[in-house]
């Protein structure tokens, strides 16, 4: 599990205190990476091929967590599916799908 620790300067709108939709996607892509590391025997930092995120409900002003799940792992690509919640792991405020490239 990762954790975004509430600052002010990622709050992207400040009249209803909301986390900025980038920090969102870096918080996924970041929980993304770690969870392939941890789960996997490689032994470098993966690179990117595409991610796709899915912003279903705001991010509120205050901590969020993010974990990641693979979903698929090959010789050369890896699938990962990643969620951000705040209150209710069961309640996802944002989701992303990213394949990262192995060697």
């Amino acid at each position: 599990m990762t954790v975004l620790r509430f600052r002010h300067s990622n709050v992207g709108n400040y009249t209803l205190n909301l986390i900025h939709g980038g920090v969102v996607g870096a918080l996924l892509e970041h929980a993304a990476i770690m969870h392939l590391l941890i789960e996997t025997e490689i032994a470098v930092v993966p690179k990117i091929i595409n991610l796709s995120i899915d912003f279903l409900r705001p991010v509120r002003g205050a901590d969020a967590f993010a974990r990641g799940t693979v979903i698929r792992q090959g010789r050369l690509v890896a699938n990962v599916r990643a969620e951000v919640w705040q209150d209710d792991p069961a309640k996802p405020l944002a989701a992303a799908h990213a394949h990262f490239l192995l060697k």
